[in-house]
């Protein structure tokens, strides 16, 4: 049996992707309303953010997290 598989190789190679990462905090609706002002003007598909969530010690205010590679 071989050592390793190309499937890992080809994991190894996603690492070094060019990508960006945008970080959106402010109230859960702020949040919300940049994300759907980005999808609307065509910047990103609200699809790609990840689901808000409350930013832990800090009340009232929420993250969410884009990162794209290209």
């Amino acid at each position: 049996m071989s050592q390793g598989s190309s499937d890992d190789r080809d994991r190894s190679i996603e690492r070094f992707r060019p990508y960006f990462r945008l970080q959106l905090f402010g109230t859960k609706e702020t949040v919300q309303s940049i994300i759907n002002q980005l999808h609307s003007i065509g910047f990103v598909d609200r699809v790609y953010w990840g689901k808000p969530m409350p930013v832990p010690g800090i009340e009232g205010e929420w993250v969410s997290v884009l990162q794209r590679h290209w």
